[in-house]
């Protein structure tokens, strides 16, 4: 493997696990969005607290940062951090409802499936299975599928399942 390659594999890996920590955050954050502690954030990820304070610390560093983060006070999505995030669940939710009603896929196997899919597809991509499953507003789990700019379905909170995994 070149360094040019093993560059784009590291970096693909960072941009990976940036988005696995903003969509934690949004989920733990719920509606309205609260601070996150980091302690939640460890226990949500599986990863250790230092690690986690390490990740919030470079992150919050950077130029035009996704995240909002206060040391002792948790960490809160910044607008770009929250459109991020959303576009992750939406690949995720999307991923899944693909799997579920075109491949096949046991309901059991879709989040693990969908995880390891979510961080590379195109938004070309992303708007054809879209409008291949008619624009559904809901994956096989209850959860709502955010729209294309970020907004939730008017279900969304009412009778939805989105409070929980």
């Amino acid at each position: 493997m070149t360094a040019m390659a093993k560059q784009r594999v590291v970096a693909r890996r960072s941009s990976e696990s940036v988005d696995d920590y903003l969509k934690a955050i949004y989920a733990l954050g719920g509606e309205p969005p609260r601070r996150v502690g980091s302690s939640e954030l460890a226990k949500r990820l599986g990863v250790a607290p230092a690690s986690i304070t390490n990740m919030l610390q470079k992150l919050s560093g950077e130029k035009g940062s996704l995240i909002d983060y206060k040391l002792g006070h948790g960490v809160l999505l910044s607008p770009a951090g929250r459109s991020r995030a959303l576009e992750i669940v939406r690949h995720h939710r999307l991923l899944e409802t693909f799997l579920f009603q075109v491949l096949g896929y046991p309901i059991e196997e879709l989040h693990d499936e969908a995880e390891r899919l979510e961080h590379f597809i195109s938004e070309r991509f992303e708007q054809r299975i879209a409008e291949k499953l008619g624009d559904p507003t809901r994956d096989p789990h209850g959860h709502c599928i955010p729209a294309m700019d970020g907004a939730m379905p008017s279900q969304h909170g009412v009778d939805c399942n989105c409070g929980r995994p």
